[in-house]
């Protein structure tokens, strides 16, 4: 979810110029070095205790070896009611505004799927944006059958993907979806099935990559034997790092990891002084440090909490939603922070204070 789940393959890494990250054209600092992959760079240092990519650099991703997208992208989970159930705005204008402001700013990645609503975002998404303009990439999941607000079940059987899939490529007015993702596992359905149809859709041009939604490393090692794995998605940020072997894993072999929840639900975004109330605690290490390096940069703890994400990995691709436009920018604001090597430190500490 975008507002929100055996050998080893990193013996086989793909080379940079078919997965990871490139600093161009939004990097504002130095580039890395000619021929070097960026996400093998930060794993390295990762693993040494190394820098990761400071004083603003913000570089894109290329996704699944062919898409080039900016790393902070737009979620369409905002735009659907509460319990991703019908639309959060009764006049669907201010949604389609929403979503055509966001791509004016230079937000170059969608994120949706088909239950969100169900199918409102994705309807939402086309009568925005389509005919959609040269380098956006949608990425949308299916797999999962919404029957009421908070209510819902996996499907994972090949025919129910074959029909999702058909029935989002309708929706999103498309011949081939940029980034098809299995919303869930499907426990009673073989992972070789699941993966084989979803290999079967590319192979016939409906999908042009394959991602994965909340596995852990053994599944998504597992998986990288059946199909091309192009993307995760899995809950993380400055607080929750469950996924952090599945990270360094993406970072190994260039995947891209998009986390979900990456303001934590909400819980990220409340400070004294900034936009939103906090709706649940967040621990006093956290808001402490979230607080003072937000004041010092003139920033809201939202937007130091994205900026974390941007510098922690460049293999992290946060995509949050919002339906407010001063929320919108403010989140897009956050990829021109940048934060020092305290700082970092500082948010790193906060994690393992969480964990």
């Amino acid at each position: 979810m975008d507002a929100q789940t055996n050998s080893d393959a990193a013996a086989n890494p793909e080379l940079a110029g078919e997965h990871g990250v490139r600093r161009e054209p939004y990097a504002t600092g130095p580039t890395a070095a000619a021929g070097q992959t960026s996400a093998g760079a930060a794993a390295g240092a990762r693993a040494a205790g190394g820098a990761r990519a400071a004083g603003g650099v913000r570089p894109d991703f290329v996704l699944g070896g062919t898409l080039t997208v900016r790393r902070l992208g737009f979620g369409t989970g905002g735009l659907v009611g509460t319990g991703y159930w019908g639309p959060r705005h009764a006049d669907p204008a201010r949604s389609l505004a929403l979503l055509r402001r966001a791509v004016d700013r230079g937000v170059t990645l969608i994120d949706t799927a088909d239950n969100y609503g169900p199918d409102v975002a994705e309807e939402l998404v086309a009568r925005a944006l389509h005919p959609y303009p040269a380098g956006l990439v949608i990425a949308t999941k299916g797999g999962v059958v919404r029957t009421g607000p908070d209510v819902w079940h996996i499907a994972g059987r090949p025919e129910h993907l074959r029909a999702m899939c058909d029935a989002s490529l309708r929706r999103l007015r498309t011949d081939t979806i940029d980034l098809y993702q299995l919303h869930r596992l499907d426990p009673d359905v073989p992972m070789a099935e699941q993966l084989g149809t979803l290999v079967e859709l590319q192979q016939a041009g409906k999908i042009r990559h394959i991602g994965l939604d909340s596995i852990d490393a053994a599944e998504l090692a597992r998986a990288r034997e059946l199909a091309p794995i192009a993307s995760v998605q899995n809950r993380y940020n400055v607080l929750d790092r469950a996924s952090e072997d599945v990270l360094e894993l993406c970072e190994r072999t260039g995947t891209a990891f998009l986390p979900w929840f990456p303001l934590g639900h909400g819980t990220l975004t409340g400070a004294p002084g900034t936009r939103t109330a906090t709706p649940s605690p967040t621990p006093p290490p956290a808001a402490d440090a979230l607080t003072t390096i937000a004041a010092a940069h003139g920033a809201t703890t939202g937007q130091i909490a994205l900026a974390w994400l941007l510098h922690h990995s460049p293999a992290l691709l946060p995509t949050p939603g919002t339906g407010s436009p001063d929320h919108l920018d403010e989140n897009l604001a956050a990829d021109r922070i940048a934060l020092t090597e305290g700082e970092l430190s500082r948010l790193d500490g906060v994690g393992a204070v969480a964990e």
